[in-house]
């Protein structure tokens, strides 16, 4: 009869957790005693004896498994929401679209200083009481409370949370003043994680409004009309290099924050656009900026400044997308061909495709901006799911540059014996631009010194140990290099294969270019821009600083100086080789050495100056180079889409790509040779391979893949089906990555 009487078993919350793991499930947790959470919250559990971060999706009072098998959730790791409703949402759809699990489609979404354990928190104080009654007190207080009334003083014009420390500095008091402030509650404290900085480049030009062409004004109206109604529409804005497209971007932003809604505008990679972050700058206060130069700390600061409404516009590279901002009224994706707008780790979504999607989920208009779209965004805007707006000619008093295909295979066998090619028409035209005071570029998309190291006895390369790659000469290294597993190594004085004494560098890198042009222009002033001499946080803004201020003549990079640089007094490009990209064993190698080229060709004549590009090409006469060399993207997207219909790849068929790696060649192999089979029946869908990758093998792992060809939606939906997720086929030693519309087959 007692049992009657008992106590009843007192009520759980249950919470559904998404980890970041490559299981596509989530696991039931529960909610200690008085602890409350919300979706997007995130917590710490106990998965199998390891603490693991994860993010709650879902909250309910019951469950279906036995309550005394569940656990409870270890902490509660943030007092506010984390992850905004709409996010999680647009995660759920990245993970379907993807082929990744909930868990590390949201892991993406974080800043990493959010996901970090045990990181270092510092107190900070900030004004709790209304704006109005702070600077009231401050007032109030100037009298007979001077220490509290400066700190408080110095606390509202930081803006922010600020750092005890810092504010005992510059005030020069104690703790006491701000802790009476707490007391009062006009302060409080709170913990964050580090001192973090506003990083916010400023602006090189004053916050000019350009007059806006016949076609800026077109593009912006049609935008604006949208953005005014509040509905989704995906824009493709394609324009000529230097047509004014950033001027377009900024006044349709005017529009979307007189409305009282926020922005996010993605570029390829921030840190090498300072020019295009420093004009947004000056044309909005509330800018927050998210880019891979940041600090995990800094990353962090700005995305929270973004998720409690202190910035409003939100701009960054390819992670920028996933920035919390509050009533999304814009999407921009400028240059949106840029492959790196597509991650090449789990997950592997495309910025753009989930640019689109967000847009979409929260009825925000989305700009795609580019000279030379992909044939993905052409063929969209041919069949109307993309509205197509264009931009014909330059802004201002830009001429379209004058371009000259120069053909090396004419060239004097002496000068291309010395390595370093510069024709005589390159180099006679440099001589000129340089006694004229004009700037020069020149573009060549490899670093090193030497890619190849060749014994001239056997004809061996020198290749690295870990992968089945050559590798690169470094000369100011005085090292080799593996610009895939990064290995070094010195540089043998015979041959490892023949002990032939003495090794050929063959080819040439943007190092070896500096130097030949350094000892040709003895005079000019020259600088390098590539990954070796840009990995000091901060050295693309001081170089194209002194560029811009002329204390550069010659300005030698690979693809960094490809974009988002607009110099009046550039008037002449050199592209020193056409020919690196062209045949790369991809599908795109066309199409990336004509957007490359006509990108580069771009940064000439931007002023009133007029320009010239130089072409060198040993294939003078390929599709890709001519219609670069015409200014003719037109043609090329007819040519080339005539190639991808006849051999099946997009716009014309959707990919899928399943890479397997394992130390033994065999298992990588075999996991593929049975992942194919349920395949090979399937109407609608091509298989290739499966086939060792291009590069075999990187650190130390054998690389199979095969390319799945879908002609259909509901085909692809099938194959994607019948393959089966990392979980269904990776094993303990072989790993297993599937990427949807892959960018790269390397």
């Amino acid at each position: 009869m007692s049992e009657l009487f008992a106590d009843p078993e007192p009520a759980r919350t249950y919470v559904q957790v998404a980890l970041n793991l490559p299981l596509r499930r989530e696991f039931t947790y529960a909610l200690p005693a008085g602890v409350t959470a919300r979706p997007g919250n995130r917590v710490r559990v106990n998965f199998h004896g390891r603490a693991l971060g994860g993010v709650v999706t879902a909250v309910g009072d019951t469950t279906d498994l036995p309550p005394s098998k569940v656990k409870a959730i270890e902490a509660l790791l943030d007092d506010e929401l984390t992850i905004p409703p709409s996010l999680l949402e647009l995660a759920r759809r990245m993970a379907a679209t993807y082929g990744c699990s909930l868990g590390e489609a949201l892991d993406a979404m974080l800043p990493a200083v959010a996901k970090r354990r045990g990181q270092r928190l510092l107190p900070h104080v900030q004004v709790k009481a209304p704006h109005d009654l702070a600077l009231q007190a401050v007032a109030e207080l100037e009298d007979k409370h001077q220490e509290q009334s400066r700190v408080l003083r110095t606390v509202l014009e930081f803006g922010g949370p600020m750092p005890i420390g810092d504010v005992r500095r510059r005030t020069g008091t104690s703790d006491s003043p701000w802790q009476t402030l707490c007391k009062n509650g006009l302060l409080q404290k709170v913990m964050l994680a580090e001192e973090l900085e506003e990083l916010v480049p400023a602006a090189e030009e004053a916050a000019v409004r350009h007059q806006l062409n016949e076609h800026q004004q077109k593009a912006v109206d049609t935008v604006a009309t949208k953005v005014r109604a509040r509905e989704h529409r995906t824009f493709l804005l394609h324009g000529v290099t230097g047509s004014g497209k950033t001027e377009v971007y900024l006044r349709i932003l005017e529009e979307v924050r007189a409305a009282g809604r926020s922005a996010i505008v993605l570029v390829p990679e921030i840190s090498l656009t300072p020019q295009t972050v420093g004009r947004f700058a000056s044309r909005f206060p509330d800018v927050a900026v998210l880019h891979s130069g940041l600090t995990d700390a800094e990353r962090g600061r700005q995305w929270q400044r973004l998720l409690q409404g202190k910035a409003k516009v939100a701009v960054g590279a390819r992670s920028a997308l996933f920035a919390p901002v509050q009533d999304l009224g814009l999407i921009v994706v400028d240059e949106e061909h840029e492959t790196s707008f597509k991650q090449d780790s789990t997950p592997r979504y495309h910025a753009r495709e989930m640019a689109i999607a967000r847009g979409e989920l929260e009825k925000a208009v989305v700009v795609l901006g580019s000279a030379t779209p992909t044939l993905e965004s052409i063929g969209k805007a041919r069949r109307g799911i993309y509205e197509l707006l264009t931009l014909p000619q330059r802004a201002g008093a830009g001429r379209m540059p004058k371009i000259v295909v120069q053909d090396l295979r004419g060239e004097p066998k002496e000068v291309r014996r010395a390595g370093v090619v510069l024709s005589r028409t390159l180099l006679v035209m440099m001589e000129e631009r340089l006694k004229a005071r004009d700037q020069v570029l020149l573009f060549l998309n490899r670093r090193g010194f030497a890619p190849v190291l060749l014994c001239p006895g056997c004809g061996e390369a020198v290749k690295c140990e870990h992968c089945s790659v050559s590798m690169t000469w470094h000369s100011r290294l005085g090292r080799l290099v593996c610009h895939w597993c990064c290995h070094e190594k010195r540089r043998p004085e015979q041959c490892p294969t023949c002990q032939h004494a003495g090794m050929h560098e063959l080819g040439v890198g943007t190092e070896r270019l500096e130097q030949a042009v350094k000892e040709r222009f003895p005079d000019a002033i020259v600088a390098r821009m590539d990954a070796d001499t840009m990995a000091e946080r901060g050295a693309h803004e001081r170089v194209l600083a002194s560029f811009r201020k002329k204390h550069i003549d010659v300005l030698i990079g690979t693809q960094m100086i490809a974009k988002g640089l607009d110099f009046p007094d550039v008037t002449l490009v050199g592209v020193v080789s056409a020919d690196t990209g062209l045949f790369v064993p991809d599908y795109r190698a066309a199409e990336r050495t004509f957007q490359l080229l006509h990108q580069v060709a771009g940064r000439a004549g931007r002023g009133e100056k007029a320009g010239t590009v130089v072409i060198q090409t040993f294939c003078p006469d390929n599709y890709a180079v001519q219609a670069a060399a015409n200014n003719d993207y037109a043609s090329f997207v007819q040519q080339e889409l005539s190639f991808r219909k006849v051999t099946g790849y997009p716009p014309f068929a959707r990919l899928l790509r399943v890479l397997a790696e394992a130390r033994a060649e065999a298992e990588a192999r075999e996991l593929l040779l049975a992942a194919v089979k349920p395949l090979q029946a399937m109407a609608d869908v091509e298989v290739l391979g499966p086939s060792p990758a291009v590069i075999a093998k990187v650190k130390d792992q054998w690389r199979w893949h095969m390319l799945v060809k879908a002609f259909t939606s509901a085909s692809f939906a099938m194959a994607m089906a019948a393959i089966g997720t990392v979980e269904d086929l990776a094993t303990r030693t072989c790993r297993v990555t599937l990427d949807v519309d892959p960018s790269s087959l390397m």
